[in-house]
């Protein structure tokens, strides 16, 4: 596997990879790993080792550890990683390691750098939307990517001083899992889940985090059914809320992706209520490619992930729970949102694909 005096390429995460449950940014990364060769080692706490994958796992930190300087701490709690890693560098070979999304984890490695083979460099994959990089810390860094320009830009402005050499990649979806039906197709599918035609679909998705705004989207439900009779609402994402399914509001907990895709095909609108600046917004990226109309706020990369969308509105002073209602209403009066034009299923298809990120990310790390 060796490459004389060419990289090897490594890519470490702090969730196992690849990952076998439901995920965000692990969806693309498997994709990535099937699809392309360029990586040379997996360092992850999958718990089937071989010769590319290697388990790596976290050390839980004590409380003697907690009183320990930050880097000391960073090097004990991501101690295997660190082992591995040594053990990789004994050839001739320059290390290329790629961090995905673990700021703990780029600490350890980046106090280790220095020791590597001459030429090794540090990449950070952040999936956040503000990233804030210590100076020790950011001149051992050698790249960042960023999910969204507006994200860099930020940083930019937030940090004093910011060296890393920066690529924005943002994310992919699958094409093949998200995708627009047609009219025949939507009433179908809506029959076979047990929805008419003439319903009106709204969808909210996420998990139960007060940042994805759930408190406010479960107290604008009244206001929102009262406007027409059809209105029906889809909950995905969580069951720990307090509220009671009716005929009208429909729990559906977590689903993997091919069942979640069927319920945003069918869906017509998709409410994202983030209340925190958002690196990207992944399940607000499954809904438009399915063709929802979508009432957002301008919260971090919302406004430039979706800038190519038309079927939009953004909901400005997203804390005022009256300022949703107000618009999804205008929306209503209007009855335009039905109306799709004829080259969007292709454009959906390109829009953020997993294809066209893996070209993106293979590029990057090359």
């Amino acid at each position: 596997m060796s490459r004389p005096n060419k990289f090897l390429y490594l890519l470490c995460s702090n969730l196992p990879l690849p990952f076998e449950g439901i995920g965000s940014w692990t969806d693309e990364i498997n994709y990535f790993l099937e699809k392309t060769k360029i990586i040379d080692f997996v360092l992850s706490p999958n718990p089937r080792s071989n010769n590319k994958y290697i388990r790596c796992e976290k050390n839980r930190a004590s409380l003697i550890h907690k009183f320990l300087p930050s880097q000391k701490r960073k090097k004990f709690e991501y101690k295997s990683y660190v082992k591995r890693i040594f053990e990789i560098s004994e050839g001739e070979n320059p290390l290329k390691i790629l961090v995905i999304d673990d700021l703990g984890l780029l600490k350890a490695i980046a106090s280790i750098k220095e020791k590597l083979p001459k030429g090794s460099q540090l990449l950070y994959y952040f999936h956040g939307h503000l990233l804030i990089l210590p100076p020790p810390l950011m001149f051992r860094v050698d790249e960042v990517f960023f999910l969204t320009k507006k994200g860099y830009l930020e940083s930019m402005s937030h940090n004093l001083q910011f060296t890393p050499e920066v690529k924005i990649l943002g994310n992919g979806v699958s094409s093949e899992i998200f995708y627009l039906l047609s009219d025949n197709q939507k009433n179908s599918v809506r029959e076979k889940l047990g929805f008419n035609k003439d319903d009106i679909l709204i969808t909210w998705m996420a998990n139960s985090r007060p940042v994805k705004g759930i408190h406010l989207f479960l107290k604008m439900i009244p206001g929102l059914l009262d406007l027409n009779d059809n209105i029906k609402i889809l909950i995905i994402g969580t069951t720990t809320i307090e509220i009671e399914p009716s005929e009208r509001v429909k729990i559906l907990g977590v689903l993997k992706p091919i069942e979640l895709a069927k319920f945003l095909q069918i869906s017509d609108f998709y409410f994202f209520t983030s209340l925190w600046k958002e690196g990207f917004g992944l399940s607000l990226v499954e809904a438009i490619k399915c063709g929802n109309f979508i009432l957002c706020p301008r919260n971090g990369g919302i406004e430039e992930v979706t800038s190519e969308y038309a079927r939009k509105s953004f909901v400005d002073f997203p804390n005022i729970i009256q300022n949703w209602i107000l618009v999804f209403e205008e929306i209503l009066k209007k009855n335009q949102w039905k109306e799709i034009e004829d080259n969007l299923p292709g454009k959906l298809e390109k829009f953020y694909s997993l294809d066209s990120w893996t070209e993106r990310m293979q590029k990057a790390i090359s």
